[in-house]
């Protein structure tokens, strides 16, 4: 189990010692899933937390039409799930699926309380986790008000050049809320943007 990355994503935020790093390691458990698989399902309350050390994932719902809403992607060194229902252990109101082969290290509900007590550190790291989540729901909340579709695309791809390049189109565009044909569109209107700037540059 590889928790180097883990580790370096718990240092952004807070400083532990050798000691409390070990003591967390004993509550992490590794976890794997295929492509297509649901890490979470909707209805199913959510008793991991979970860290993408590689692959991808995406969470997503379905509308009283049928259509899927992608509300979070991720890629590697990345916490993905249904957070609400983490936190509150309720029934998932969202699915969370993994794009690809997707290795996660992740850490129970209950598992997590204990660990609080253990390493109270741990509870600060996750309340700026929540911070930061609810301050990224925010910033899109606003773009989604405020920008125009190709805005919208192209904030997403300057933020998060990785995923853009990871994750297919489809998804992004059900995350930015167009169709997949129109962000096509979009990209290749960017592609002749470039190309005219180019040439008037020579």
């Amino acid at each position: 189990m590889n928790t180097d990355l883990l580790l370096s994503n718990f240092r952004q935020y807070i400083q532990l010692t050798g000691d409390e790093e070990r003591e967390i390691l004993h509550y992490v458990s590794e976890r794997s899933f295929k492509r297509g698989d649901y890490v979470n399902a909707e209805g199913e309350v959510n008793r991991f937390t979970n860290f993408i050390v590689d692959g991808s994932a995406r969470v997503y719902f379905i509308d009283a039409d049928g259509y899927e809403h992608v509300v979070q992607l991720g890629i590697s060194q990345w916490w993905v799930g249904d957070f609400p229902s983490f936190i509150t252990q309720t029934p998932a109101t969202m699915f969370t699926e993994a794009l690809e082969k997707t290795t996660t290290l992740s850490f129970s509900y209950d598992d997590l309380q204990m660990l609080y007590d253990k390493v109270p550190k741990m509870e600060r790291f996750f309340r700026l986790l929540i911070q930061r989540a609810y301050a990224s729901f925010h910033k899109r909340t606003l773009q989604a008000l405020s920008m125009d579709a190709e805005q919208r695309y192209r904030a997403f791809a300057a933020a998060y050049p990785e995923m853009d390049q990871q994750i297919s189109a489809k998804h992004i565009a059900s995350y930015i809320g167009i169709s997949p044909e129109f962000l096509s569109t979009i990209k290749k209107r960017i592609v002749l943007k470039q190309k005219e700037q180019r040439k008037n540059i020579n």
